[in-house]
C-alpha cells in the first residue's frame, strides 16, 4: 500500500483537456493545446509542482511556418522605413550591376580569326601601335576629320601618325583604294561599296586576306543648280540623266535647258545600280573631288550631281532634290535645314542609300594593327558619336 501510495502522490493528476486559453477540447494524450500551443492544465499543475519557485518560464514548441507572407513577418521588418530601405538598398545593387555589366566591351565577330571590340570610348582601345600610317580611298572620310575623329585620335593616342593618301595619277575611286591596301600603300582604305569578287581574288594570290567592316549608313543626295524650276525628281529619272537618256530640264517640267551632270568618276554611279560604265551621259564632266563638283555646280546653269549628305551639307548655292522610288510620287528630302535626315536614312525610307566600310589587310604586319586598332576607334561609342555628327547613321552606338 504504502508503494502505491507513493506513486499515486507523485503521478500527475488526471484533469480535463480543455485549453484555458482557446477553450479547444484536445485529445486526452495532449499536453499542449492542439491549436494554440498553450500548456494544458495538467502540465502547468506539473511543473507547478516540481520545479523551483524561481523557475524559468516554461517555452511552448515554436510553431514552423513554411512560408512567411508580410503578415507574418516581425514588425520591425514591416516597418515602412525598414522595407523602404530595403528597396533602396535591392535597386542601388541592380545599377551598380548593370552599370558594370554596360562598361564591359561588346564584341563582334568580323570572321573566324577576328573580333572587333566595341569599347565605350576611344582612349580605351587597346594595342595601338606606334608610326605613321596611310589610309585613303572612298572621299567620305572627309566628313569624319572635319568633325574632329583624327583630333580627338592624335589627344589620346600621339605616337598612332594618320596621313591621307591619294592615287598618283588616277582617279580617287573605290577600286583604286583597294588596290592601294593591296599593294601595301595603305594601312586601311573606306569604300563606299562592298568589296567584290575579283578584290578577294587578287587578295588571295597575295596571300593577303581582306576585312570588310561596316561602320555607318549613308544617305546620297542629288543637287543641281539654286537656280533650277525642277524639284522632285525619280530614281528612274536620275539614273535616265546621268546614262544620257534625258538631256533637258524641259523633258523633266522645267526650262528649256541642257542638262550637264558633274560626276568624280563614272564609278560614283554605282550607287544608281549602273554598272555599265560606257552607258554614262557623253555630256559628263568630272571633277578632282567633291568640292570643286560643287563650285561646278553652282557655277554652271543646268548641271547635276551627286554625294554623300555629309560632304555637301551646309552647302550654299546648290538645290537638292526631293527623291522618290520608281514610278512613285512620295518624295522625300534627304536633309533638314542643310542636315542630312539621319532618320530617313535609317529607317529606310528616304531611297537611296548605302552601307559604308573600312577595309583593312589581314597579314600580320603592323599595318592590320593599325587598321584594327582605327577600326575600333570608329566603332566606340565616342567614335560612333562622331560618325552620327558627321552626318551618318551609327551602326553600333548602344546609346541611341
Amino acid at each position: 500500500m504504502h508503494f502505491s501510495n507513493q506513486n499515486k502522490k507523485n503521478s500527475i493528476p488526471k484533469k480535463n483537456n480543455i485549453c484555458p486559453q482557446c477553450s479547444f477540447n484536445n485529445h486526452p494524450p495532449a499536453l499542449y493545446c492542439e491549436i494554440c500551443f498553450h500548456p494544458l492544465n495538467a502540465v502547468e499543475d506539473q511543473f507547478k509542482q516540481y520545479q523551483p519557485k524561481k523557475s524559468v518560464p516554461i517555452v511552448p514548441p515554436l510553431k514552423i511556418v513554411e512560408e512567411q507572407s508580410p503578415d507574418n513577418l516581425p514588425q520591425k521588418l514591416r516597418s515602412p522605413s525598414v522595407i523602404s530601405g530595403l528597396l533602396v538598398l535591392a535597386l542601388a545593387i541592380a545599377l551598380w550591376f548593370n552599370y558594370f555589366l554596360d562598361r564591359r566591351p561588346k564584341y563582334i565577330s568580323a570572321n573566324e580569326e577576328t573580333k572587333i571590340t566595341l569599347y565605350e570610348s576611344i582612349d580605351q582601345v587597346q594595342d595601338v601601335p606606334s608610326g605613321l600610317f596611310s589610309y585613303g580611298g572612298a572621299f567620305y572620310f572627309a566628313s569624319l576629320v572635319a568633325h574632329g575623329m583624327n583630333d580627338m585620335i592624335a589627344q589620346d593616342y600621339p605616337e598612332f601618325n594618320l596621313r591621307y593618301t591619294k592615287p598618283t595619277n588616277q582617279a580617287p575611286t573605290y577600286a583604286h583604294g583597294i588596290k592601294m591596301l593591296l599593294d601595301g600603300e595603305l594601312s586601311f582604305a573606306f569604300n563606299g561599296r562592298p568589296l567584290t569578287d575579283q578584290e578577294y581574288v587578287q587578295a588571295k594570290l597575295r596571300n593577303i586576306k581582306l576585312l570588310q567592316i561596316p561602320i555607318a549608313i549613308d544617305g546620297i543626295a542629288v543637287f543641281g543648280n539654286n537656280n533650277q524650276a525642277v524639284n522632285n525628281l525619280t530614281l528612274d529619272q536620275v539614273q535616265d540623266i546621268f546614262t544620257g537618256k534625258i538631256t533637258n530640264w524641259q523633258q523633266l517640267g522645267g526650262v528649256n535647258l541642257p542638262i550637264t551632270p558633274i560626276l568624280l568618276t563614272p564609278e560614283n554611279l554605282e550607287i544608281l545600280a549602273i554598272h555599265n560604265l560606257e552607258s554614262v551621259s557623253k555630256k559628263t564632266q568630272y571633277a578632282a573631288n567633291y568640292t570643286l563638283a560643287v563650285r561646278k555646280v553652282i557655277a554652271i546653269p543646268g548641271t547635276i550631281s551627286l554625294a554623300s549628305t555629309s560632304l555637301i551639307q551646309n552647302q550654299q548655292g546648290i538645290k537638292v532634290f526631293h527623291l522618290a522610288a520608281e514610278d512613285s510620287a512620295n518624295y522625300i528630302a534627304p536633309m533638314i535645314k542643310k542636315k542630312p535626315n539621319l532618320k530617313l536614312f535609317e529607317n529606310g525610307a528616304y531611297p537611296l542609300t548605302r552601307r559604308l566600310f573600312i577595309v583593312i589587310r589581314q597579314d600580320g604586319t603592323p599595318e592590320q594593327i593599325a587598321g584594327e586598332a582605327y577600326a575600333q576607334m570608329l566603332l566606340s561609342n565616342q567614335g560612333q558619336e562622331i560618325v552620327e555628327a558627321s552626318g551618318f547613321v551609327p551602326l553600333y552606338n548602344r546609346k541611341l
